[in-house]
Formats: C-alpha cells, structure tokens, sequence
C-alpha cells in the first residue's frame, strides 16, 4: 500500500523523503515542494488534508486539533530549535532587557508562528513580560494556517505594511521574533540577548524545556483503516533520526544552532517519543493556551495516536 508524506527534504525527515529509510509493509510517496516554501502544504492540513501523513509546526499543530480537524499527531520531532536566536531589537528603541519590550511594537511572522509562541512564552516564564503591553505587528494573518486564529484578550495584534526586517532596521519596529538563528544583525540591529546560546541554555536548565518546531501527524481515518500503521512510520523515523544524527557533522547547524554546541550540552541527539518530550508538550500546550490560541490546556495523551510512546 502507497501512503503519502509531505515531509521537508532536511534533517531526519530527508531519509523519509528520499527513501533511504523505507516504513515496513508501505510504499511512501515524498509529497513537498521543490520551491516556494511550506505554506500550502501548512494550509492544506486545514481545509481537506491532502496527505496521509504532513509536518506541521507546533502551534498549527495545536490549532488543528483544538479546531477538531480529524488529524492526530506522531511522537516524531522532525526539528528542535530555540527561539531566543532569532529575537532582533533595533538599537534606538531602548532595549537593554526582555523587561523593556513591554511598551514596544515587535513584530512576528504571524501571531501564532511557532517560534514566537515559543518566545513569548519563555519571556513570561523567565522574566514575567507582561505580554498585553507589547503591540503585535504581524506579517500575515493567520500564521501560515490559511484560518482565523484566536488570541487571548488584551492582546493586539496589527498587520505589517512591509518585510519585518525592513522596518526593524528603519525603526519601524522595535523587535521583532524570527525563525532559525534570525535575519542577520546589521548596523541598526542588534540581538535582544547579548549571548543567545547562554540564554537558550539557561531557559533549558532551569524549565527543562526544548523547544519543538514541529511534528509529523496522520490522518486518523487513514491510521484506523491501517493498524500498526503508526507505529511503523514512528519506527522508521526513529532509524531516519539515527542516520542524521550519525552523519551531521559539528560545523553544520541545525535550526540556527550549532551542532557542535548542542552535542556539547547533551541536546544532540533530540529523541523522539512522549514520555521523552513530555516536559516540552506541556510547555507548549500552556503557551498556546495562555495566548488564547487554543481553548483549553488539553492532556499530552490526547495529541497522539493511541498506543503512542
């Protein structure tokens, strides 16, 4: 039997999409585009699901299942990350602590784009931020989802009128919350922490959270109809998993961190598996929550397959 997969050419998941890693019993069909990002494949999951199996980003992933599309996700953790790389100030606006973005205008991809949640939520945690006193400015509207997305109230949230990173280095924007290891610094930038890696590692010791990027999630009629299904791709994205981590050398990067930092902290390699990233799902969960973008703080159990571990 033939299954379909849009899974990105990267990191574990590219010896899923290449075949390298086969799923017993199942024939997979990469399904992900050669060019022009991710954002159909993103907004497919919410209108008819297109693909038996699809990453999705964290905070999307959440959406969906708090909107009751009949998804179900994977104990599979295709990307880890930290979002305290990407966080940009713009020198003039006064910045000298995570305290002093309350009062400011920062700028994120989209409302719920999950590097965002993520930081917004370790600010709060680390450094109480009262996030209701920052002015959102977003660059779309409905993070990649194609669908409204709910916030908490007292929240509020503009659009931008042009490139974030434009209007940060033009003062436009005071801050703004980026993906991966963040646009690069320029003559009017800077970054909010003055050594992000410390910082990423300070949250982690002291929350033991590491933060996820997104996840592989199934069809649950397609699951149904197949048992053992689940378990078989889990199965074979645990050896594609083993293949990257074997092959990644320490000058490479993953997600903006080096690979050798992370080996060299104990974060490398990044398991898969509930019971392994339960702190971490739980910490997203109350994120999403607390920012209004899911309606309840839902059990860890209920985000995966049954039988899942």
């Amino acid at each position: 039997m033939a299954i379909t997969m849009a899974a990105p050419r990267e990191f574990a998941a590219a010896y899923l999409s290449d075949g390298t890693v086969k799923v017993a019993g199942f024939d997979v069909e990469p399904a992900w585009p050669e060019s022009g990002g991710a954002a159909p494949i993103y907004a497919s999951a919410f209108k008819e699901p297109m693909y038996d199996f699809v990453i999705l980003p964290l905070s999307n992933f959440l959406i969906a299942i708090d909107k009751g599309l009949p998804l179900v996700g994977l104990p599979v953790f295709i990307d880890v990350f930290f979002p305290q790389l990407g966080a940009r100030v713009n020198k003039d606006a006064g910045i000298e602590s995570p305290a002093d973005l309350e009062g400011k205008r920062v700028g994120v991809r989209g409302f719920a784009f999950n590097p965002a949640v993520w930081l917004r939520g370790a600010l709060v945690d680390m450094y109480g931020v009262a996030l209701e006193k920052i002015q959102w400015v977003a660059a779309e509207p409905n993070s990649l989802s194609g669908v409204d997305v709910s916030r908490a109230p007292g929240l509020e949230v503009e659009t931008a009128e042009r490139p974030l990173d434009e209007m940060l280095d033009a003062g436009e924007l005071d801050a703004i919350f980026w993906d991966r290891g963040g646009p690069a610094v320029t003559e009017h930038t800077a970054t909010l922490f003055a050594d992000p890696l410390q910082e990423a590692l300070k949250y982690h010791l002291l929350t033991g959270v590491q933060p996820l990027n997104s996840l592989l999630l199934a069809k649950k009629d397609v699951l149904s109809a197949n048992p053992g299904l689940g378990q078989a791709v889990v199965d074979a994205s645990n050896e594609a998993r083993d293949l990257y981590y074997e092959n990644v050398s320490d000058d490479e990067d993953h997600m903006g961190l080096p690979v050798k930092w992370l080996r060299s902290n104990g974060l490398f390699p990044h398991r898969n598996g509930v019971a392994e990233n339960r702190t971490s799902l739980e910490a997203i969960v109350r994120y999403a929550h607390a920012q209004g973008l899911i309606s309840r703080r839902y059990e860890v159990e209920e985000l995966f397959f049954e039988g899942a571990k």
